[in-house]
């Protein structure tokens, strides 16, 4: 189940409370629409091995990619790290996030 929802005039606190407890989900179909972020669905059992994630960056021509453990466990100072994305910036590059 995925399940997105979008926020817009919000202070970085408000945008991190609503990252617990967002104000209204966005449906699937809309996101294209509204923001223009594509959805692509993996699994994530063998998303390794079954050539699916391959096939998506060949045709769309991605060459690099990194890998970002998001988590309280994981990433030192979390609070603060996860204010820092719900800052609007741009990329020269089209990105994945999974």
């Amino acid at each position: 189940m995925v399940q997105v929802w979008y926020m817009d005039e919000e202070t970085n606190d408000q945008r991190l409370e609503h990252h617990r407890n967002p104000p209204e989900y966005l449906f699937l179909e809309d996101l294209h629409k509204k923001t223009g972020v594509e959805y692509f669905k993996l699994n994530v059992d063998t998303y390794t091995t079954d050539g699916v994630l391959d096939k998506l960056k060949q045709k769309r021509g991605y060459t690099y990619e990194d890998e970002m453990v998001c988590s309280e466990k994981c990433l030192p100072n979390y609070e603060e790290k996860i204010k820092s994305f719900f800052t609007e910036h741009l990329h020269t590059d089209e990105e994945i996030r999974y």
